[in-house]
């Protein structure tokens, strides 16, 4: 069964981007977009993205995914956060103070004096960042790939599998998320209806609250590259002006 979509929300694009069906949608990413992290926690978070929060614990999600793919790192898939998107504050946070508690100051206590021997103050450090994992096609070297990204409060690393020569120039993949323990295991789809394994993560579901878990798809155009010399001679659109049109089909998430 396909999910509702009254339960997500659109990231980076407008609400009305939400489907009314999640079985056949479309997502447009413009040039320069992309998910990405690079220590210390700093996040490139542009890319358009449907998400949604789960009532019971997350199982499985898969979809296709198809494009006319064009240029280098077009990509589109599967998205997972153990918390909430980079740029989105977690309903657990504290609130904000309300405009007359940040107006009306309140009384500091009286710092005590030093003691002797006495031990160092405990150290406090900022609230880890959300772990995320991307899953789905990208396109590389004028070839289909597919590609996965994990990333954590360190850093987010990049791993690629060359797919068979039968499907290097096909537009469509078929990829899943699935929760095996605390782990998060990654497949992509291969010509005879079959899974293959492309990744496991062992730690994505380590220490996480089940409430915590948001999972949509994404879809990114990160090169925003000059126009090229024939594009120039002859004024045309250039597909570096161009939005990524992706095509999700058979979204499923339990």
């Amino acid at each position: 069964m396909h999910p509702d979509s009254s339960s997500f929300t659109a990231l980076n694009i407008a609400g009305s981007a939400v489907p009314e069906w999640m079985g056949y949608f479309t997502l447009s990413a413009q040039p320069n977009t992309d998910l990405w992290r690079k220590p210390p926690r700093n996040d490139t978070s542009t890319a358009p993205i449907l998400y949604t929060a789960l009532r019971n614990p997350f199982i499985a999600a898969e979809v296709t995914v198809s494009a006319d793919w064009q240029l280098e790192w077009d990509q589109a898939g599967l998205v997972i956060f153990a918390g909430s998107p980079p740029g989105r504050i977690d309903s657990s946070s504290p609130s904000p103070l309300s405009n007359d508690q940040q107006q009306s100051p309140q009384p500091q206590p009286q710092p005590r004096p030093p003691q002797q021997n006495a031990p160092p103050p405990a150290y406090t450090s900022a609230e880890p960042a959300p772990k995320w994992v991307k899953l789905g096609l990208e396109f590389r070297n004028n070839e289909c790939h597919a590609t996965s990204v994990c990333a954590t409060s360190d850093g987010a690393d990049w791993a690629m599998t060359a797919l068979p020569p039968s499907r290097t120039r096909r537009a469509d993949l078929r990829v899943k998320m699935e929760r095996i323990g605390y782990a998060l295991w990654l497949w992509y789809e291969d010509d005879h209806g079959g899974w293959k394994k492309l990744r496991e993560v062992t730690w994505f579901f380590w220490g996480v609250e089940s409430k915590a878990v948001r999972v949509g798809v994404y879809a990114s155009r990160p090169a925003n590259l000059a126009a090229s010399l024939y594009e120039r001679q002859h004024g045309g659109p250039r597909v570096t002006q161009r939005n990524l049109v992706v095509e999700f089909e058979g979204l499923e998430i339990f």
